[in-house]
């Protein structure tokens, strides 16, 4: 896979990201249903972003741990 098709793969999940948060408690069919299930799409999402791009994951998931 080359760079190009890494980042729109990585656009592609961004969207999914958006269009999920735009939509949850609409009731509509792109409503997920629930914070805790959205949340749990977000970060298996946000994973595959890391398997593509580490560095771009880090740009988009702050690390946890304080120097």
């Amino acid at each position: 896979m080359d760079q190009r098709d890494i980042q729109h793969r990585i656009d592609e999940i961004l969207k999914k990201c958006v269009i999920m948060r735009a939509n949850l408690g609409t009731k509509t069919s792109l409503d997920v249903g629930s914070v805790e299930t959205a949340k749990q799409l977000e970060a298996q999402w946000l994973k595959e972003v890391n398997e593509l791009s580490p560095e771009q994951y880090s740009l988009l998931v702050p690390s946890q741990s304080e120097d």
